[in-house]
């Protein structure tokens, strides 16, 4: 496969699963309404599918000049280990919704991107792939690693809400309304 149209596929697919991930967020209440550790959960889910794609982007603009895409990838590599050293560890503190998010995101995430930015800045010699091809490998697992973050998160049981009681039915078994 030609390598752009590899990164134009992972982009268009990154850039689907961000929109379906806000959808998500604004159906599940408790997403939105969580409380700001449950928010800053949802907001690091949406940066990993928003990375991955901005980079997909970027390494279509100049393929060749390898100065410019190592670039890219080294500083989002950078943003994408810092996104999650910053957001995971009081998230990790709020419930088991945000926590198993959090955690599959330190244990993974974190040696991906770290690894998205040392082989942008240090590319090792005699691979049978090319960098980009390296580095694309990488992105996949990152939209794996943004999907899996995102079902775990979004599909938690939400927390038990007070439901109002039913009104006692009268003496024929029907219920007043009003």
């Amino acid at each position: 496969m030609d390598v752009g149209q590899f990164y134009a596929a992972v982009a268009g697919i990154n850039f689907t699963l961000l929109g379906l991930w806000w959808v998500a967020v604004t159906e599940r209440r408790q997403l939105r309404e969580g409380g700001p550790r449950v928010r800053r959960m949802a907001y690091t889910v949406s940066l990993q599918f928003l990375i991955p794609g901005a980079l997909s982007l970027l390494a279509q603009v100049a393929p060749e000049v390898q100065a410019f895409w190592r670039t890219a990838f080294s500083l989002a590599g950078v943003l994408g280990v810092l996104s999650i050293l910053m957001l995971s560890p009081e998230v990790v503190r709020e419930n088991e919704m945000t926590r198993r998010g959090a955690r599959l995101l330190r244990w993974l995430g974190l040696p991906i991107y770290a690894l998205i930015a040392v082989y942008a800045l240090v590319p090792f010699q005699g691979m049978p792939l090319t960098a980009l091809q390296i580095e694309g490998i990488m992105l996949s697992l990152l939209v794996f690693l943004g999907a899996h973050t995102a079902w775990t998160v979004g599909m938690a049981a939400a927390p038990q809400e007070q439901v109002a009681p039913a009104p006692a039915p009268d003496d024929q078994g029907y219920q007043r309304i009003g």
